[in-house]
């Protein structure tokens, strides 16, 4: 009888199985216990366009547990990022890659933006935002000459020759005219709105007790918002006012529009459907920055934030009488928050399942932030937060400087120093003629 044919005297049949066994071995290995993997990626610099590529300024590198000290770097992981203490040695940590697509390599970051800055919308939180994307990235601001609100294309701070605004984040009136006379005509235009009455109530207490607006400390304290809804022909007589559809005049309605006008309302909402490419919603605003993230191509770190001009106020009920007569007054208001949160509602539940498990991991991540930020400002910390990896996002940091930015108060007075510094506004200056 003829022998199996055998190598070195294993047989063919056993070799293979035994090196079927390694391959799976070495399958389950890796999955569980990957290799560390560090890539260098090159520092962003100067954008001369609307779209950027999409480096990170930082080397990547992978971790799983709790949190690591790494070249002076605070190094945690989101998964157990709530009731985490900051360490203060070095940690054990488990390296692993994730398969999952960060970002979409088949777009580039937008980086010409017009941000409609609603009143008391969230609006100190986002131009926060835009300042600090636009310093990461070199970026050059629309600004006043004076002040604080951009009103008209002769106001707007001067720029170089050969340069142009990139970003748009002032207080102004939506023109889609004076829009384009400034920013690039591939430009993406950004709004924000809350609902209607929790706006007004922040709007009252807020212009009442910090800015001492005359006309609101003339409405008498006791029942202060339930003064301003039934008796606006007392206390709110222009057609807007920071009480009374002051969303729809930042969103450029006319005064002279009435409740009755539904023509001249539905071509201006038509106009605003066309000429913004994303409406965010106060009350939903962690999904508002992660959706604003993904449509213009952003990382995680460019959205990250710290609530800024809260005031605290009692709470406001309204009765039903009162409720519909506030409705009645502030329509273009309504008009506005309930057209574009329909259409919010629908861009959200087109992003797909994997939108809800980001925006987790962001609120986890924020929650790190905040803490970190909260230590630095004690001085009961020096060290760098380094965020790991996750689906959505690549490592980073934030660091001593970002918490300062981040909790900066007059943003917009370093913004203008720094475009003086930038565009030589005095030698244009003089060259103009103007003192």
């Amino acid at each position: 009888m003829i022998g199996k044919p055998t190598i070195h005297g294993v047989s063919i049949r056993l070799a293979a199985s035994i090196l079927l066994a390694l391959v799976f071995m070495t399958i389950v290995l890796q999955t569980y216990f990957p290799l560390d993997i560090s890539t260098s990626i090159s520092s962003p610099h100067q954008f001369s366009s609307r779209y950027t590529s999409r480096p990170s300024k930082y080397s990547t590198s992978f971790v799983a547990e709790n949190a690591l000290i790494q070249n002076d770097s605070l190094l945690i992981n989101t998964a157990s990022a709530k009731n985490i203490n900051m360490p203060e040695h070095n940690m054990s940590s488990v390296q692993l890659t994730i398969p999952k697509r960060i970002t979409n390599a088949s777009q580039q970051t937008i980086t010409h933006i017009g941000f409609l800055k609603v009143h008391k919308a969230g609006s100190e939180t986002m131009q926060n935002i835009f300042f600090r994307f636009g310093l990461k990235h070199n970026l050059t601001f629309v600004l006043p000459e004076k002040g604080r609100y951009f009103r008209r294309t002769g106001s707007a701070m001067p720029v170089r020759p050969g340069n142009h605004h990139d970003i748009l984040a002032v207080h102004s009136v939506y023109s889609r005219k004076l829009f384009r006379s400034v920013l690039p005509i591939d430009s993406v235009n950004i709004g924000i709105i809350r609902e209607p009455l929790e706006r007004m109530v922040s709007a009252a207490y807020y212009y009442r007790d910090v800015m001492k607006r005359r006309d609101l400390l003339k409405v008498p304290k006791l029942n202060f918002i339930h003064n301003i809804v039934n008796q606006p022909h007392l206390y709110d007589r222009k057609p807007f006012s920071r009480t009374k559809n002051s969303m729809g005049q930042d969103f450029g309605f006319s005064s002279t529009i009435t409740i009755n006008d539904t023509e001249e309302i539905e071509k201006q909402l038509d106009l605003l459907k066309k000429d913004f490419k994303l409406v965010l919603v106060l009350e939903r605003f962690e999904e508002s920055l992660i959706l604003m993230k993904r449509t213009l191509n952003w990382d995680l770190e460019d959205v990250i934030y710290l609530k800024r001009n809260s005031h605290a106020h009692k709470p406001v009920v309204l009765s039903p009488n009162e409720l519909n007569k506030f409705k009645s007054t502030c329509f273009l208001d309504y008009v506005v928050y309930e057209t574009f949160y329909e259409i919010f509602d629908k861009k959200i539940a087109a992003e797909g399942p994997d939108f809800v498990s980001e925006v987790e991991h962001f609120k986890s991540v924020l929650h790190l932030v905040k803490d970190y930020c909260e230590q630095i400002s004690k001085n009961l910390s020096h060290k760098s937060l380094r965020i790991a990896q996750s689906a959505w996002n690549e490592p980073f940091e934030i660091s001593n400087q970002d918490c300062r930015f981040l909790q900066m108060n007059d943003f917009i007075d370093f913004i203008k120093r720094r475009h003086r510094e930038l565009n030589g506004i005095s030698s244009l200056r003089k060259k103009r003629g103007v003192q």
